[in-house]
C-alpha cells in the first residue's frame, strides 16, 4: 500500500504540532524541515514563556480557541510527564468602554470561566505594584498561565522522534516547484538537494515570502522587544503574588525563569504594538529609542520597575495580517501544499489546534474548529479594491 510523503517546513511551535498531530493520526512518512535548527534563537517560538490567556475583547472565537488549545495543552502533559504550563492569574486593567475589558469578561463568564470584575480599591489592596491613575476598569482571571515555549518545543521534537518522523535541520528550501496537481512537489534546497513530496505544510513565520512569493500575501513581518527585569523582590513579583498582566498594548509575566529553574529569575515585560516592517533574514536590531518608550510605559504602570535593572532585551517577530486573524489555507494553485501565515504574536498558545487544523487540511479529514475564517479567499475584495484604485 502507497505511503503519501508529507514535508513540514519550519520547525516551530505550529510545524512540531502539526507533524505531531500527522503521526499521531497515522501518517507514517512524515519529516520536518528546518532552515536552522529547532528552537534557534531567531524563530518566532523560540524563549522562555508565552501568555495563555483567554481574553479577546467581543471576540468569543478566539476565546472558544483557548479553551479547545488549553485542554490539548493539558493532555501533552500528562502523556508525557513534563511540565510545559506553570498557571498564574491575568489582571486586566482597563478602561470602561475600551472595547476589550467588559466584551472579555463577559465572554469569560459565558464559558463559565472564573473571572470576576474587581474594584479599584480592590486592586489597589491586593496588587499595589500597580499605578492605577490611568485605568478605571479591572478584571481578575484565575486560570491564565505561562506556557514554557522552548520546552514545549523539545517535547514536541521527541514526540515525533518517538513516533517515527523524522526532522531534518539546517535544511533551507528556496523553491518550491510543481507540474500538476497529480504529481510529487518538488523542494529545492540550498545544498543543492532536490526533495520530493505528496503534500507539504508551510509553516515559515515572517520567512513566509520567500516560498510564497507569488501569492503577494497580506502579511507583515515586524520586529518586536521582550524587556527582562532584575532586581525585584519575590515578595511582591513572584508567581501567585504578582498576576500575568495587560494593559493597554503592554503585557507582563510575574518572575519566573526558564524552565530547569537554574537561570535567574526576572519580570518579563513587552508590547504587543506592531513594530517595524523587517527583512526576517537581516540580523535583529536593538531600537533604543523603541526600548526607551517600552520601557517608559512600563515604568508608569509598574513604578518599582524604575530601579530595577533591564537584564536582557530580546528581539522577536510577529507575522502579522491586516485583520490580526490566522491565514491557514491550501495553495490556491496547488490543494497538496497547505500553509500557515499571519500568527501576529498571539498563535503560540493555540500550537497544538493549529496542528490538528493543519493535519485535517492535510488529510481532507473534518477539522476540530471551524475555519473559513481563516481562509485565504477573505482578502480578495481587499484586493480588488486595491486594484481597482491603481487603475
Amino acid at each position: 500500500m502507497y505511503k503519501q510523503k508529507i514535508v513540514v517546513v519550519g520547525g516551530g511551535i505550529v510545524g512540531l504540532s502539526t507533524a505531531y498531530a500527522l503521526l499521531k493520526q497515522g501518517m507514517k512518512q512524515v519529516t520536518v524541515l528546518e532552515q536552522a535548527t529547532i528552537d534557534h534563537k531567531r524563530s518566532t517560538s523560540h524563549g522562555i514563556s508565552r501568555l495563555l490567556r483567554f481574553e479577546y475583547g467581543n471576540d468569543a472565537f478566539y476565546s472558544d480557541l483557548v479553551h479547545h488549545s488549553s485542554k490539548r495543552w493539558r493532555t501533552l502533559e500528562r502523556m508525557t510527564g513534563q511540565t510545559l504550563y506553570t498557571p498564574t492569574e491575568l489582571l486586566v486593567l482597563g478602561h470602561e468602554g475600551d472595547q476589550f475589558t467588559q466584551p472579555s469578561y463577559t465572554n469569560l463568564r459565558r464559558m463559565g470561566l472564573p473571572v470576576e470584575f474587581v474594584s479599584r480599591q480592590e486592586c489597589k489592596q491586593y496588587f499595589p505594584q500597580f499605578n492605577l491613575q490611568d485605568c478605571d476598569q479591572f478584571t481578575y482571571n484565575h486560570e491564565a498561565g505561562i506556557l514554557h515555549a522552548s520546552h514545549c518545543l523539545g517535547t514536541l521534537k521527541a514526540l515525533i522522534a518517538d513516533l517515527g518522523g523524522t526532522i531534518c535541520e539546517g535544511k533551507r528550501i528556496h523553491d518550491i516547484t510543481y507540474d500538476t496537481t497529480h504529481v510529487p512537489i518538488r523542494l529545492h534546497c540550498d545544498d543543492g538537494d532536490t526533495l520530493t513530496a505528496d503534500r507539504v505544510v508551510l509553516a515559515l513565520g515572517p520567512w513566509v515570502h520567500t516560498l510564497l512569493g507569488e501569492l503577494s500575501l497580506p502579511v507583515r513581518p515586524t520586529r518586536q522587544y521582550l524587556l527582562y527585569f532584575g532586581n525585584l523582590t519575590s515578595k511582591d513579583f513572584d508567581i501567585h503574588t504578582f498576576p500575568a498582566f495587560l494593559s493597554r498594548d503592554l503585557y507582563g509575566f510575574p518572575l519566573h525563569s526558564s524552565f530547569d529553574s537554574s537561570g535567574p529569575r526576572w519580570l518579563k515585560v513587552a508590547s504587543h504594538a506592531f513594530g517595524n516592517t523587517i527583512n526576517p533574514n537581516d540580523e535583529p536590531q536593538i531600537e533604543e529609542r523603541v526600548i526607551a518608550q517600552i520601557r517608559k510605559k512600563i515604568v508608569d504602570l509598574l513604578p518599582a520597575v524604575r530601579h530595577a535593572t533591564l537584564e536582557r532585551v530580546d528581539t522577536c517577530m510577529y507575522d502579522v495580517t491586516p485583520d490580526e486573524d490566522f491565514i491557514l489555507d491550501y495553495h490556491p494553485h496547488n490543494a497538496h501544499i497547505i500553509f500557515a501565515s499571519g500568527l501576529t504574536g498571539h498563535g503560540f498558545k493555540f500550537g497544538p489546534l493549529l496542528g490538528e487544523i493543519l493535519s485535517s487540511l492535510v488529510r481532507d479529514t473534518p477539522p476540530p474548529v471551524p475555519t473559513t475564517r481563516f481562509q485565504l479567499a477573505r482578502f480578495a475584495a481587499h484586493r480588488h479594491l486595491q486594484q481597482e484604485s491603481v487603475a
